[in-house]
């Protein structure tokens, strides 16, 4: 298939960024105590190689169609534990594999807004999705582990925060009022 300079250009840094980050959750994964952790660092990593070969499917001008895949179910990639010499933590780890993920469903998603091929868009949106998927899944585990920071809103700041559709309705009806002249001389 033949796409759009911008779908290839934005293509084309999103397969940079994988590279990187797919290293960095390498890494990750070789000394991340936890095995929750692992299992989703696992299941992210191969998520993203999914990702890139899809992408690659959709930049092959000799192949019409491309596909992604579920996110991986059955983990269990063979590494090397090693030493957690890096001075991270599993919270660490966590924290910044979540950052991650959130930060890379933001970028598919507008990414896809800007993308022209029907395809390569539907794509990206679900690629979106997958990565909003891991996301919720290391927020799940850092909620389990006491390590999330987000206290709940008191009943008076939620109540507080309520906007009734009749005060809009209201104020853009006040709004819409032609403003009366005070100096207007009759």
């Amino acid at each position: 298939m033949i796409v759009k300079t911008v779908d290839v250009g934005l293509m084309a840094n999103h397969l940079s960024a994988h590279k990187a980050i797919i290293k960095r959750l390498e890494i990750y994964v070789e000394h991340a105590q936890n095995q929750q952790i692992t299992t989703i660092l696992e299941k992210q990593i191969l998520m993203m190689k999914n990702h890139v070969q899809a992408m690659n499917q959709l930049l092959n001008p000799k192949q019409n169609n491309a596909s992604l895949p579920p996110i991986p179910n059955g983990v269990g990639m063979s590494h090397n534990k090693v030493p957690n010499n890096l001075g991270v933590s599993d919270q660490d780890i966590a924290v910044d594999a979540h950052f991650t993920a959130s930060a890379m469903a933001k970028e598919n998603f507008n990414s896809s807004e800007n993308m022209r091929n029907q395809q390569v868009k539907k794509l990206h949106s679900e690629m979106a999705l997958q990565q909003s998927t891991i996301a919720g899944m290391y927020e799940h585990l850092m909620d389990q582990m006491g390590w999330m920071n987000q206290p709940n809103a008191s009943v008076s700041e939620q109540t507080a925060a309520i906007t009734p559709l009749n005060a809009m309705q209201n104020k853009m009806m006040n709004e819409n009022q032609p403003m009366s002249n005070s100096n207007h001389i009759n």
